[in-house]
């Protein structure tokens, strides 16, 4: 099975290599979807089976890059005083 780095940005990306990309379990990726102020891409349904574009999917995870270093700098700002 390939890997999410390994596709076209432009690609829908499966269900089951989105949750391994992110050491997750198909629940999870279900329970994120319906999470509306987490704001995971949602899926695309063809023929029965979840798609993700990965585009949307690199995205996500920059979001949650960008916010758990803002984090972790607020926590340091904040123990300095």
């Amino acid at each position: 099975m390939q890997k999410l780095d390994e596709l076209p940005i432009n690609q829908l990306v499966p269900d089951p290599i989105v949750a391994r990309e992110f050491c997750v379990t198909l629940m999870t990726l279900w329970r994120w979807t319906r999470d509306a102020e987490l704001g995971f891409p949602p899926a695309v349904k063809i023929r029965g089976k979840n798609f993700r574009a990965r585009a949307e999917i690199e995205a996500f995870k920059d979001r949650l890059l960008k916010g758990g270093l803002r984090e972790r700098y607020d926590s340091r700002v904040a123990q300095s005083f």
